[in-house]
């Protein structure tokens, strides 16, 4: 984004300028009106129909890919209920609607590196595992391990993984790349310029750049960021385009020859061919997941907590990854005859799978969001 104060995942139209301080702030004030309303409204366990007898209805906020419409129309079907749908594009934005819309949201899906400030405000509901009984299907040693969650809720008390890992890296062309690839920094050599497609998340690249430049990738140092500020200059001379959402279109159409994206497993997901034409250069990978969570504020959280759980019948799992590709989260012994033969084939889900082990899993803080938005804003100024 323009400033995407968020972690490396989907993304992010035009930024609104904005300050992560202020948000923070903002976000610990409205988390302290949603406690209010919640202990003046109804208990925890409200009906999920509505006081005059009406359908049932349950609100979801989420980003597009992560769950496929027809599982949502299943769960319509069989439990009779009225499921809207607001789709978001940033992080600032699901917490903007959650804390000002008139609209009450039951269902939210959340990048990790967010898990642990929504959950400090006291956004997020405790989950009622053991009503869901269809994570009897998810492999569970792979993802779901204790103490492998996002950050902030390592034991998955707040969240559950809604698929299998994601990643922002570098992906690139085999046949038209200029040169081999083994860290974000051979990507400011000059003979990349005008080769590079890249998201404009602000995270994403101080993370890329800092790593890079042997530091953490959470570092507020100010030293470290100067730094990695430094390389940042020289990979931008060399950025044909950055986008706020997808560089697939760079990426299918030759117009780039490597890009900074999110994407790899959406390329994958388009066409087989896109199987040997592109790689992706593993130790660029910064990794996250996306996750289901309870809004605090929902008054239905008994048929949030079931819609959840819907999720995670191989059959509707295997419809959200037919339609958009990425890692099964269901053990392949329940899903594999429901997803396309040749699924497990597929390299991404080989090679995000495999980077999965080593991931260092990002958390989005204060001070290092508003360090970087000025690092950012000088960046692009120039």
């Amino acid at each position: 984004m323009q400033y995407s104060f968020y972690f490396p995942g989907k993304e992010e139209k035009p930024m609104k300028k904005s300050n992560m301080k202020k948000i923070l702030a903002v976000m610990l004030t409205g988390a302290m009106a949603v406690g209010m309303l919640a202990g003046c409204g109804s208990s925890s366990k409200a009906s999920s129909a509505s006081g005059d007898g009406s359908a049932k209805k349950l609100n979801l906020m989420m980003w597009d890919g992560d769950c496929s419409e027809e599982v949502v129309k299943d769960f319509e079907k069989k439990y009779g209920v009225d499921v809207n749908i607001t789709y978001i594009e940033d992080t600032n934005e699901m917490l903007s609607k959650m804390i000002n819309s008139k609209q009450d949201y039951d269902v939210i899906d959340l990048e990790s590196a967010y898990v642990k400030a929504f959950e400090d405000a006291g956004l997020l509901e405790k989950l009622d595992k053991d009503s869901m009984d269809n994570l009897k299907y998810v492999d569970q040693d792979t993802f779901m391990a204790k103490g492998s969650g996002p950050i902030g809720d390592e034991d998955f008390t707040y969240t559950i993984p809604i698929s299998g890992p994601l990643y922002t890296c570098i992906v690139y062309n085999k046949k038209t790349c200029p040169k081999k690839i083994t860290s974000f920094a051979d990507l400011a050599d000059p003979a990349f310029k005008g080769q590079i497609c890249s998201v404009n998340a602000t995270i994403s690249l101080y993370a890329e750049a800092l790593r890079a430049c042997g530091y953490p990738i959470g570092s507020t140092d100010d030293k470290e960021l100067a730094k990695a500020q430094e390389l940042l200059k020289k990979f931008k001379k060399n950025v044909k385009s950055f986008v706020g959402s997808s560089a697939l279109s760079q990426l299918e159409s030759g117009e780039c020859s490597v890009a900074l994206c999110w994407d790899y497993n959406y390329l994958c997901a388009d066409s087989e061919k896109y199987w040997d034409e592109f790689d992706i250069v593993p130790v660029t990978g910064l990794g996250y997941t996306q996750n289901w969570a309870i809004a605090k504020s929902s008054t239905r959280k008994d048929l949030a907590t079931e819609f959840i759980n819907f999720t995670y019948q191989p059959e509707e799992q295997a419809k959200t990854l037919n339609e958009y590709g990425g890692v099964p989260i269901i053990k392949k012994a329940d899903i594999a005859d429901k997803l396309a033969d040749n699924y497990y084939d597929n390299p991404c889900v080989t090679k995000y799978t495999e980077m999965w082990k080593d991931n260092e899993m990002l958390c989005t803080t204060d001070e290092q969001i508003s360090k970087m938005d000025d690092l950012y804003n000088e960046l692009m100024s120039e």
